[in-house]
């Protein structure tokens, strides 16, 4: 079985990063994006899972 596997980032104004959702769905992982901007994020970024296990990144989101 293929599935596809998104993860979403938050990074903070001090660049840290953090894991804030997975998820299968790449419509949710952009809701999760948009609604973490301004909650301590000043971006976030959305990131799927290659057949190798490496992370591509595939959107990003600003505040602003």
């Amino acid at each position: 079985m293929n599935y596809e596997l998104y993860e979403v980032w938050g990074v903070d104004d001090e660049f840290h990063e953090e894991l804030l959702e997975t998820t299968a769905s790449r419509k949710e992982a952009e809701e999760i994006a948009e609604a973490s901007l301004g909650l301590g994020y000043f971006q976030t970024v959305i990131y799927r899972e290659n057949e190798d296990g490496e992370l591509d990144e595939v959107d990003r989101f600003e505040q602003g």
